[in-house]
């Protein structure tokens, strides 16, 4: 298949074309899976359930495995109990992967810029992901990328965001015995970095009729203690701003991190846009159950088994139709939404 081949060419192996990141596919994408937190020696089976829902590209968003270290060694052992695995080596052979990274395959729980070993960090990545030598990730700090494919008119553009490698220092508190992150409104806070921000900008500025935006941590939600883009408001008010200045009018959020599935939607009064945002957070690939935090943003309810994230794009319409589900690790929808944009 033209896509698989492309997809595949452009993250696992060398490549002849000036531009790494777009393919210009004969096919469509219809069909993406995504997940985050991965251990591989509490998987129990997922790889070939994610694959039988045949997808034309998997979103690995993050804590995709847990090493938790500043010895590179230790970490390319951990990343070595995923990329050995039989049904994962099977898995990525037929899936093309699209990978960003969260805090513990970054290096440290929760950790930001104070990494002290985020260089060799980002090469191990994308070592172990096999980003070619010309990836524009190989030359510049953080792991973000981007991916284009699909012919006009049905084009699909993935933007995976690094909320790590630049990210400044969180404000926390002991509230009732428990850490709880609080709000950072120093206007030189960052979570992007100015470098991937002006990269943000320019790739939302690139012809594309649906776009992915990969965060691994939540966007949308406000209210739990833990990470999120609301730790740093001036950040996130900065991301819809930018999404407003670009007309970006097809945008889905995709996020990790948390050990709970849910769907979640910022109106646009809110937000300031001109749509609805809806973000599908998917996490716990082999271990979830996080406690029921409130989300005012919260669509239906909260999944706390172990799942993974499919959408199916119908394009079809003249706007493009996309089905967000919420899968349990047998592969069964245990919650569905349907995304539908203004023509």
């Amino acid at each position: 298949m033209i896509l698989r081949l492309a997809l595949l060419l452009a993250i696992a192996g060398p490549l002849a074309a000036a531009d790494p990141v777009t393919r210009v596919a004969a096919d469509p994408v219809t069909r993406v899976a995504c997940g985050s937190c991965y251990k591989p020696r509490s998987d129990r089976g997922i790889w070939p359930v994610i694959a039988s829902t045949r997808p034309d590209l998997f979103l690995f968003m993050g804590d995709n495995v847990y090493a938790d270290t500043e010895d590179m060694t230790v970490m390319r052992k951990d990343y070595a109990e995923l990329t050995r695995r039989p049904d994962f080596i099977e898995f990525r052979k037929a899936v093309p992967i699209l990978p960003i990274w969260d805090d513990h395959d970054y290096g440290a729980n929760d950790a930001g810029a104070e990494y002290p070993m985020r260089e060799a960090s980002q090469k191990v990545f994308l070592d172990v992901f096999g980003f070619p030598a010309n990836h524009p990730a190989r030359s510049r700090p953080g792991v973000y990328h981007s991916f284009v494919t699909g012919p006009a008119g049905k084009r699909l553009q993935v933007i995976l965001l690094d909320t790590r490698y630049f990210r400044s220092a969180l404000v926390q508190r002991r509230i009732d015995g428990r850490k709880t992150y609080l709000p950072n409104n120093d206007p030189t806070a960052t979570m992007l970095g100015e470098a991937q921000w002006r990269w943000l900008e320019s790739e939302l500025r690139k012809p594309a009729d649906l776009r992915l935006i990969v965060s691994s941590i939540q966007v949308i939600t406000t209210e739990h203690r833990f990470e999120k883009w609301a730790n740093l408001p001036r950040e996130r008010q900065r991301l819809f701003d930018l999404l407003k200045r670009t007309a970006s009018n097809r945008v889905i959020l995709l996020s990790g991190d948390r050990h709970l599935a849910e769907f979640a939607r910022l109106s646009s009064k809110e937000s300031g846009l001109a749509h609805d945002l809806v973000e599908l957070t998917s996490s716990g690939l082999t271990h979830a159950g996080a406690p029921n935090d409130s989300n005012r943003h919260r669509i239906g309810e909260r999944y706390p088994g172990l799942n993974f994230g499919t959408l199916a794009i119908d394009w079809t319409p003249e706007s493009p139709v996309v089905t967000l589900a919420i899968r349990d690790h047998k592969g069964i929808v245990v919650q569905e939404e349907t995304v539908r944009f203004a023509k």
